[in-house]
């Protein structure tokens, strides 16, 4: 896949905040970088945004443990608090046309909610708030058309989701030629176990291997650790939702003290591999393509070589 699919014939000329790592992504691939003028405190890609305004950041402290990070968000929808905070006045300063949010996780990424105040004061009632919500991979791609259809990309979002779909499609022949799918516990969170719902389990599948936990389009919910043991996988991938690899090797001890984990297949045969959820896994845009490749390449290393090892992927037990 290309880095720009710009449309040529596109006279776009409006202002964007995006506050969504992924709608940023999108943007950018799309030609549009120009256009954003803010975006929110987890946008990191590409690197020629990082130095634009920053309209938002987390009330909570996303340094802590995961524990303690599930506990503040628990507390904060139960007292019907916001998780992050909006500053208004950059946001009124930037003149927004659009502005990218979601609808399907409060604790995820910035919501309409979160927007209130700052519509209770704006003086251009005709900023369009868009919500960027997919649930699988087919919404992922009818979103992402979507929304070059509303910036006035059509022809470069047509040809970033042909390449898309043109990848997709070498998977699946890949798949057909294998007759060994491994099954794969995708853990998206640690204290307490959440599995990867989602578009989770069909990146494992298009990957080439079989999810234990979760349905295609169905959010994450808890289980607890006797249901990995129940499901003694060939493989457990671990990448908590906004951790990077570093984070999440050092929030591994609830899991490596526990009696049984040595039990468990995947252990047994060294193969629990830690992932960058944050950049990959967590973001339903571009980059699900990278994230079915790093998955691709730990379960059938005999076929698959992208080079993602120690970058976005690292194996457990070179890393104790």
């Amino acid at each position: 896949m290309k880095s720009e699919y710009i449309s040529k014939k596109s006279n776009f000329t409006g202002n964007i905040v995006s506050l969504l790592a992924c709608t940023t992504e999108i943007i950018c691939t799309l030609g549009l970088k120009d256009n954003i003028v803010g975006i929110s405190h987890e946008c990191d890609n590409p690197i020629e945004i990082l130095d634009l305004p920053r309209i938002s950041k987390p009330y909570i402290n996303i340094n802590e443990s995961s524990k303690n990070i599930d506990s503040s968000i628990v507390k904060s929808v139960i007292n019907d608090l916001s998780i992050y905070n909006i500053d208004n006045n950059l946001l009124k300063s930037v003149q927004p046309d659009y502005i990218f949010i979601q609808d399907m996780c409060n604790g995820c990424a910035i919501s309409a909610n979160d927007l209130k105040i700052f519509f209770n004061e704006v003086a251009n009632k005709n900023v369009q708030i868009i919500s960027y919500s997919p649930n699988n991979l087919s919404e992922i791609l009818h979103e992402i058309k979507s929304l070059g259809n509303i910036l006035d990309c059509l022809d470069g979002v047509s040809r970033l989701i042909t390449d898309m779909k043109i990848r997709l499609k070498i998977f699946k022949e890949e798949n057909f030629k294998r007759n060994y799918f491994p099954t794969v516990a995708f853990i998206e969170w640690i204290e307490p176990i959440y599995f990867g719902g989602n578009w989770i389990p069909e990146l494992i599948e298009y990957a080439g291997g079989k999810s234990v936990f979760g349905k295609v389009g169905e959010h994450s919910s808890i289980i607890n650790f006797q249901e990995i043991l129940n499901s003694d996988p060939d493989c457990i991938l671990i990448a908590p939702c906004g951790f990077n690899i570093s984070k999440t090797l050092s929030e591994l001890t609830p899991f490596l003290n526990r009696p049984e984990w040595e039990y468990l297949k995947a252990v047994r045969n060294n193969n629990v591999f830690i992932m960058d959820g944050n950049k990959f896994f967590n973001r339903p845009g571009i980059s699900i393509i990278s994230s079915i490749e790093i998955i691709a390449e730990i379960i059938h290393p005999e076929n698959f070589i992208y080079e993602f090892e120690n970058t976005a992927w690292v194996r457990l037990k070179d890393n104790k």
